[in-house]
């Protein structure tokens, strides 16, 4: 006999009152079903597959579409896997050309999801930010194009949010095959572009960062500084003599964290700011892959941006930063190694994306030191 107790107990946490039982060598949905009549009774229906363990996830997506076809108002009259021989005729049961709900069709997205990924922190909270768009779809109605295209005009034009948005309900329509032109949805998303920050100079850095040296968090704010790592690689930082260090690059997508080399700029605020001395709050450390956790990473930056409040700390920020985010160090060292003539390709391995990705998000700087390297040139 199959072991069918994971997909009911998956059917059990997505709600659905219905099991999959095996009769002889076939594949069954047991439960409770309402008749035309509006009575209620148990029954078996057949969800047309063998008993063999690559069918257990299309039995599970078979759920999904009887419970949003049930959702959308009635028992259907054919079963929404049934193949097209099998079914009335149109003219004798619409519903069974009626689409799946939008509640059934964000079920079976995300079985889909899970199964081309491992379950790991990291697939968890991707999974939550894709389904916090998801949410935005009324789970009763239909899931066609126009239902989508409804959703995403509900959103704020020229926004991330309408970005993000049209992004994960494309992806959606592409998983069910909906009719339609989807290039519509790419009309809707626009384009979009962050506010440019004012990033602190040497100088309000160096204050911010001698104030805030022999606080909790202080260790954690210089290291930030001097070799500009994302918030969540500082605990997997590990100093050289020579002023390099061995870091984890978390942002590997569907892959685990790899180390790499950065460096420190300027060299003397290791010194400067006994950055031997490592001091990071809880002891919190990760310097093998093995040891990252996406999860504790979030709730590691997320304690470290709170602790602004501080009452030793948000006076500090109050008076040198007040609108300072811990991204602003990071930016700072990719800028004074522009302004160092630092080659590009080097810095942009040592801050852990692509040459393209650096030259994109500091084209402003890099042109502003090619400048005026070209006028010093042109001066001499």
């Amino acid at each position: 006999m199959l072991d069918l107790a994971p997909t009911n107990a998956a059917l059990r946490e997505r709600g659905l009152r219905m099991l999959v039982e095996q009769r002889r060598q076939s594949l069954f949905i047991r439960g409770t079903f309402p008749d035309a009549d509006g009575s209620r009774r148990r029954r078996y229906i057949s969800l047309d597959l063998k008993a063999v363990p690559a069918n257990l996830v299309t039995a599970e997506l078979r759920c999904l579409q009887l419970h949003g076809a049930i959702e959308a108002g009635t028992f259907p009259a054919a079963l929404p896997w049934a193949t097209p021989a099998a079914r009335p005729s149109s003219g004798d049961s619409p519903e069974s050309d009626a689409p799946m709900s939008c509640g059934a069709a964000i079920h079976s997205f995300e079985v889909a999801y899970w199964q081309s990924r491992p379950r790991n922190s990291a697939s968890e909270r991707t999974w939550e930010r894709i389904h916090l768009e998801l949410r935005r779809l009324p789970p009763a109605l239909p899931c066609t194009l126009e239902t989508l295209l409804r959703t995403i005009t509900s959103t704020e034009p020229g926004t991330r949010t309408r970005v993000e948005c049209c992004k994960v309900l494309k992806r959606l329509a592409r998983h069910l095959g909906l009719p339609g032109n989807l290039e519509r949805i790419s009309e809707l998303q626009g384009s979009y572009a962050p506010a440019e920050r004012t990033i602190p100079e040497d100088d309000t850095i160096t204050a911010l960062l001698d104030a805030l040296r022999p606080t909790k968090w202080g260790w954690c704010y210089a290291a930030l500084a001097t070799f500009g790592c994302r918030p969540a690689e500082i605990p997997s930082l590990v100093i050289h003599d020579d002023g390099t260090a061995e870091v984890l690059t978390i942002k590997r997508r569907n892959r685990a964290p790899a180390l790499r080399t950065c460096f420190a700029l300027p060299r003397a605020w290791i010194d400067r700011y006994a950055l031997g001395d490592i001091s990071i709050p809880a002891e919190t450390r990760w310097t093998h892959p093995e040891d990252y956790d996406s999860a504790r990473a979030k709730r590691f930056v997320d304690a470290w941006r709170h602790s602004r409040r501080a009452k030793d700390i948000a006076p500090i920020f109050a008076e040198l930063l007040p609108d300072f985010d811990l991204y602003d160090l990071r930016h700072r060292w990719a800028i004074r190694s522009i302004e160092a003539c630092k080659p590009l390709t080097l810095c942009a391995r040592a801050l852990g994306h692509s040459a393209a990705v650096h030259e994109q998000t500091y084209h402003r700087h890099i042109q502003a030191s090619d400048l005026r390297r070209a006028m010093a040139t042109e001066s001499v």
